[in-house]
């Protein structure tokens, strides 16, 4: 049976109680989709790392309800969130590209100009620092 009358209380405990599938599928048996709608699906879809589709659905939350400070909350912190990823992840790109010489993997010009020893340890704390921040962390803050 269909819902015809837009109530999310239920859907807003499933989020409160981190039950993000249910409340994903909960949704599907709305007739009507209202900014509430968007929004609850777009943070469950977020939940569940469908990323590309909740940030559509939270961005057509937050323009049909613009005056909602909930929406554009969560729409702004996405945005940062994502913006931060994306700034790491192509400085850590453009780090490996800037390197003079192809064979070494150290992060200054003239590293390995200091002998075998020295570029082979810059290459163990590079390699450290580089699995550290594929989750999430930082070992080194200038690779």
């Amino acid at each position: 049976m269909m819902s015809t009358y837009n109530d999310y209380a239920y859907q807003r405990e499933l989020f409160n109680s981190g039950n993000f599938r249910r409340l994903y599928e909960s949704l599907n048996k709305f007739v009507e989709k209202d900014a509430e709608w968007y929004f609850l699906r777009g943070l469950s879809a977020m939940k569940l790392g469908f990323y590309e589709e909740g940030e559509d659905y939270i961005k057509r939350a937050k323009y049909m309800n613009p005056e909602n400070q909930e929406y554009k909350e969560a729409y702004e912190q996405y945005i940062n969130y994502r913006d931060g990823y994306n700034n790491r992840a192509n400085f850590y790109n453009n780090s490996r590209h800037r390197m003079n010489n192809p064979g070494c993997c150290c992060c200054c010009s003239d590293c390995c100009c200091c002998g075998d020893d020295c570029c082979e340890n810059l290459c163990k704390l590079w390699l450290c620092d580089s699995c550290c921040e594929c989750m999430g962390g930082d070992l080194i803050e200038c690779c």
